[in-house]
């Protein structure tokens, strides 16, 4: 099966051809600026015309809160659609092809339980990237609930009193270490114009750039120990360009193993690595999950 996965984050859409699970074609553009539903789907297809006219279907992952009608925003600090952004739609009358649609980070949870199902049955995928976003498999089967809304773990409240989140509360983990968090952080106190890639070089000497990430890889330690207390999780798999930042997960695994026993949860790197959302987005059509996960 041929499947052109598509992968929209806030600030890049991944696009690559994926042929029995395996990513054999890649490329990828800024994610465009434009709210208009047809221009977008346009804009995004255009740079795999050639794969379009091999591929038997479409899958797309995407961040925000992904419905049958579309998608709507949580957070608009990411990715300001209107609501509902029935992308799917016009991706299918554009193209001609039957096309699925979920969350990226449940798209993502879907391809990682395939490397794990042997072991596993309970786990989750928790994306840090511009945004913090999950997925979470419950006796193997990706969970959804009745709104489409479980998975959305990076607005859940760790510190009551904690920044204002794009969403609306405050103490959001997303709000406290997730990529647009940390450059908020760091170019208020360190350097106005750092990007992440440089606070990960600098943290290797300087002790305030290293805090900055501290205080995210804690975060997201709560996180993953509150997933074990609500679903008696076997495992967490890490991923994001955050989370496979170099010693992240370290900082994190070291934050769990000081929690009581109990909570603590082994975490594991994306099998998938930065690719883990794109190839989730073509598992759509391959999975034995029921036709309800995908959006039509």
């Amino acid at each position: 099966m041929s499947t052109l996965a598509i992968d929209i984050g806030g600030t890049k859409v991944a696009l690559g051809m994926v042929e029995n699970g395996k990513l054999i074609e890649r490329t990828q553009i800024a994610t465009p600026s434009t709210i208009d539903v047809r221009e977008f789907a346009n804009h995004i297809l255009s740079p795999c015309s050639e794969w379009l006219e091999k591929a038997q279907n479409i899958g797309i992952s995407t961040t925000g809160w992904v419905k049958p009608e579309g998608i709507t925003s949580i957070n608009p600090d990411t990715l300001p659609f209107p609501q509902p952004f029935a992308l799917h739609r016009e991706v299918e009358r554009t193209s001609d092809r039957p096309v699925a649609m979920l969350n990226d980070a449940q798209a993502a949870a879907c391809f990682e339980f395939k490397s794990h199902a042997n072991l596993v049955k309970n786990m989750a995928y928790v994306t840090v990237s511009t945004g913090v976003g999950g997925g979470i498999i419950i006796d193997g089967k990706l969970h959804k609930g009745s709104n489409w809304l479980a998975g959305h773990i990076g607005h859940t409240v760790i510190d009551i009193n904690g920044p204002d989140c794009g969403c609306g509360q405050n103490g959001c983990v997303e709000a406290i270490a997730s990529g647009t968090a940390i450059n908020k952080v760091a170019q208020a106190t360190i350097n106005p114009t750092i990007s992440n890639i440089e606070l990960f070089e600098l943290a290797r000497n300087d002790a305030s750039a290293m805090a900055i990430i501290k205080r995210s890889a804690q975060a997201i330690a709560v996180l993953c120990t509150n997933l074990k207390a609500t679903y008696d999780l076997d495992l967490v798999v890490l991923g994001g360009g955050v989370g496979l930042a170099s010693h992240y997960m370290e900082l994190v695994d070291e934050y769990i193993q000081q929690k009581p026993a109990a909570f603590r949860v082994p975490i594991t790197k994306a099998s998938g690595d930065y690719d883990a959302c794109l190839l989730g987005a073509a598992e759509q059509f391959s999975l034995s999950l029921d036709n309800s996960n995908a959006q039509h």
